[in-house]
Formats: C-alpha cells, structure tokens, sequence
C-alpha cells in the first residue's frame, strides 16, 4: 500500500450548538446514569481517549461528532483535559455495539404474575440509558463493563421496587462463523 503523508489540518468543522450545550453540561454534572456514556482513557503518555456514546448523533456525520466533542470540553471549562485528548468519537448506542464496545445487556424477564408492567420497565431503562435505535418498539440498555450493568441494575431494581427477580444480565460473545469446509480451532471441520 503506497505511504501517503499529510498536513495538519486545523480547520473547524460545524458543531451544533444545542449538542454542544448538553454535552457540556453532562461533563460538569455527576448522574449517574442515562445517555451520554462518557469514556475517558489515559495513556501513560499523558495523552487521553475520548469515547461519547449518544444516540443524539444518529443525524451527525464523524467528523461533527469529534468537533462536539472537543467544543464541549472547552465550554465545560476542561481546556487542560480538552488540550490532552489525542482521539475523540462519537458513536451511537447501536454504532458502539456493533463494534462490540457495549457487550453487556440489561432485560426484563417478565411474567404476567410480576408487579411492575412492561412500560414501567420501559421507562425506568429509558431513565438508565436505553436506546430504542437498535430495534423499532423496543428498547435495549447496553454497557461496556459488568459492573456497569450491575450498578444498573441495582438503580433500576430501586426505581422499581420488588423487580429484583426480573433484571438479568447477558454478555455478547463474539463467536466467529464457520462455513462448509472452514477448519475449526481444534483441527476438525463442519
């Protein structure tokens, strides 16, 4: 593959102003729970990684995305955090799924007999984060990390009392597909 070099390019792209106000203000506040999900990752380099998963940017192209991201860490007052962020994306809830970034997967299990109504379910997941992008009608609470979930969880078993036995929890597997005639891992084919 030909080695292209090229030029920093420090032009502005186009941020929304009202997506830059909301992110900006979820950087100041400290909820714990709902959409924006905040990834911050350093580097030993001093350098970070930024990670803003939001369904607010399903009518956003990628480029936008990074420019919101860096005006609203600027507007939050975090210009020292701002100057270190080396990468800065945006994904929605189904983008960073699909890429395998939230493997972990918040449901109710309910049963006619249970005291709490699908819609109630639905609101209180809305409340944590939910998407309802993946699916149409239905909604799924996604996360990065098993603690995650689980502190999910437990605020949704909070915001509806005598839910505990409804709330599960699965991880996403990456299972590789075989077709006809393609080896396994152990030597053996299908």
């Amino acid at each position: 593959m030909p080695r292209v070099k090229m030029g920093f390019n420090d032009s502005r792209r186009s941020t929304s102003g009202k997506l830059v106000d909301q992110l900006a203000n979820e950087l100041s506040s400290d909820r714990q729970a709902g959409q924006p999900f905040i990834y911050e990752q350093q580097f030993s380099t001093g350098k970070m990684r930024v990670l803003v998963v939001w369904d607010e940017w399903k009518d956003v192209a990628l480029e936008d995305r990074t420019s919101t991201i860096l005006a609203a860490y600027e507007k939050a007052g975090e210009k020292d955090n701002r100057a270190r962020i080396a990468l800065a994306s945006g994904l929605t809830v189904p983008e960073a799924t699909a890429a395998g970034m939230l493997p972990y997967n918040v449901f109710p299990a309910l049963r006619t007999s249970d005291p709490v109504t699908p819609q109630e379910c639905r609101d209180a997941m809305l409340m944590e984060g939910a998407t309802e992008l993946i699916e149409p009608g239905r909604v799924q609470l996604r996360f990065a990390t098993e603690e995650q979930a689980d502190a999910s969880k437990k605020r949704l078993v909070e915001k509806l009392p005598n839910s505990a036995d409804i709330w599960c929890i699965t991880r996403d597997i990456a299972i590789p597909d075989f077709g006809p005639g393609d080896e396994m891992a152990g030597g053996g084919s299908i």
